[in-house]
């Protein structure tokens, strides 16, 4: 993985490619924005160009050290992340004596990422580099660091050690403590607008009818529009919009409120979080179609006369309500164990019903 590999960024990108040239490399990053957005695929090239043979502003993706990063079995490049929720006989067992240090899980990965890995990652960073220039240790998401992590990483990033740098990937960022948000280097990442996004995917070899579908469908984060499944998605913004016009007619039809909402929140917090994205997305256009902006303008364009109506039906203010209870939702996920009243608030909301915060 190198930064050329990566779609958009390029502020981003340009700024880290400075940092590496300068030479004076932050001890702590924090990368933030939309998830699917390339966070996590520039750490990586971030990594590659750090203990590249070539010692320029990008990697040369082709030197050993490139392979063995892009193979992840570089000794000085370490991978922080979520664990499978069942390791071993020990740790279930440890699960059925009520200890919960570790959070409950999500899907096949536990909650959090633990004290205890970042205990073994301060132990890691203590040791000078084996092969490279330094070692860098990434942590993704590190919003799913819980509070004695958090405190535990506090000691690493006041007293670095000197051949060490650490890369926090977020789609949160407030929900770190600020004392760890203020000891890192902040980039910012951002969506691409979608006709962009569409002509990058195109100039990639992309069929156009595809790569305008991808781009709507990603709402503009390349990584996202890289990797997800075309049907599956269009089925699923088919089962929002209908759900967020249900809502909007009112009368006799919410009483399928509770239904509609299972729906939404779906089997679990990753499809709860693809939900609230489309359900804001189509909101947004929803606005727009209705104060009679160009069709170009909407993300999901193709949808235009659906959208207007669904905007004529809700009154502006209370769409932008909506939309900001949604994006706070979202981001409070991991403190909400009812993910379902969280689809049906919003979908009440969106009737009528007062807004919860």
């Amino acid at each position: 993985m190198t930064f050329r590999d990566i779609l958009g960024q390029r502020a981003a990108i340009e700024l880290l490619e400075r940092v590496v040239t300068s030479g004076r490399l932050p001890q702590a990053l924090l990368f933030q924005g939309p998830s699917g957005i390339g966070k996590a695929a520039t750490a990586r090239a971030l990594a590659a160009t750090i203990q590249c043979a070539e010692e320029g502003p990008d990697a040369c993706g082709k030197c050993l050290p490139c392979l063995k990063a892009a193979r992840g079995n570089h000794p000085d490049f370490l991978w922080i992340t979520r664990l499978p929720k069942k390791e071993s006989a020990r740790e279930e067992e440890a699960d059925d004596d009520g200890d919960d240090d570790a959070g409950s899980a999500t899907g096949d990965l536990k909650r959090d990422i633990t004290i205890e890995q970042i205990r073994d990652l301060t132990e890691h960073a203590s040791f000078g580099p084996r092969e490279g220039r330094r070692r860098v240790f990434v942590i993704d998401p590190a919003d799913r660091m819980n509070l004695s992590a958090q405190n535990a990483l506090l000691k690493t990033l006041e007293e670095p050690p000197g051949r060490s740098m650490l890369v926090l990937v977020t789609a949160r960022p407030h929900v770190l403590l600020p004392t760890v948000r203020s000891r890192c280097f902040v980039v910012r990442f951002a969506a691409m607008a979608t006709s962009d996004l569409a002509a990058a995917l195109e100039a990639r070899g992309m069929p156009r009818a595809e790569a305008l579908a991808r781009s709507a469908l990603s709402d503009g984060r390349p990584r996202l529009a890289e990797s997800l499944d075309l049907d599956a998605r269009r089925a699923r913004r088919e089962e929002i919009l209908s759900a967020l016009e249900t809502a909007a007619a009112g009368g006799k039809a919410l009483v399928r409120l509770p239904a509609l909402a299972a729906k939404l929140a779906g089997r679990d917090e990753e499809s709860l979080v693809e939900g609230l994205d489309l359900a804001t997305a189509l909101l947004r256009d929803a606005q727009r179609a209705s104060l009679g902006l160009p069709v170009g303008s909407l993300v999901h364009a193709d949808l235009h006369g659906r959208l207007e109506a669904l905007g004529s039906g809700i009154e502006p203010r209370r769409a932008s309500d909506v939309i900001r209870f949604a994006d706070r939702a979202r981001d409070d996920l991991r403190f909400s164990l009812n993910k379902t009243l969280i689809a049906e608030s919003l979908l009440a909301a969106i009737a009528g019903a007062p807004i919860p915060y």
